[in-house]
């Protein structure tokens, strides 16, 4: 321990890491892992369909655009059809 190491604060990793405890995983039961305060959790089992986060809900395609749909709002710059 130095002279100065009173002054010296957390780092950054030390003060986000997540040291709670985490759910059993729904896939497989194993538990889950959270590295930091702010991130998801996700399953580290390989064997696991939800391997880190794989099978998100979020992955949701009733609100997603093809690609041909976006080249046109592209084209468009955004008007709609019936802008004069």
């Amino acid at each position: 321990m130095g002279l100065f190491d009173i002054f010296k604060g957390k780092s950054w990793e030390e003060e986000n890491t997540f040291t709670g405890e985490t759910p059993p995983c729904p896939e497989c039961g194993e538990p889950l892992r959270k590295k930091y305060v702010f991130s998801d959790m996700c399953c580290e089992n390989m064997s696991c369909p939800n391997f880190y986060g794989l099978k998100d809900d979020d992955s949701d395609e009733s609100e997603s655009l093809s690609v041909y749909d976006a080249a046109q709002i592209w084209a468009s710059n955004g008007k709609d059809e019936d802008y004069t």
